[in-house]
């Protein structure tokens, strides 16, 4: 009869500074006219865009960027239809990147 020990490890929680700092580079842009939401303590950064049929992953990437260069690296970026949430609450994944070097 074997153990197996799992152990549960934590991601550091994004701070608060470092939030406020990608939000504001964010509202710049015009590709996200709406305000992002963290998710699990900034493990997933969900933002909205107006879908066009295309992925949007290398939107993604590019927030990525911006989170990298705040020297956030464990974060994932998820982007959704923003029409979809706004008429029916329904979060439909239209791209997304892991932020992991």
């Amino acid at each position: 009869m074997g153990v197996t020990l799992y152990l549960n490890r934590q991601a550091e929680p994004v701070p608060e500074s470092v939030r406020v700092a990608l939000e504001a580079q964010l509202t710049e842009d015009p590709r996200f006219p709406a305000r992002p939401v963290w998710w699990q303590d900034g493990a997933i950064l969900a933002v909205g865009m107006l879908a066009d049929g295309q992925p949007k992953d290398s939107a993604a990437a590019d927030v990525c960027n911006l989170l990298q260069q705040q020297g956030i690296t464990g974060t994932s970026v998820e982007v959704y239809d923003l029409d979809k949430i706004r008429q029916s609450d329904n979060w439909d994944l239209i791209g997304r990147a892991s932020c992991k070097p």
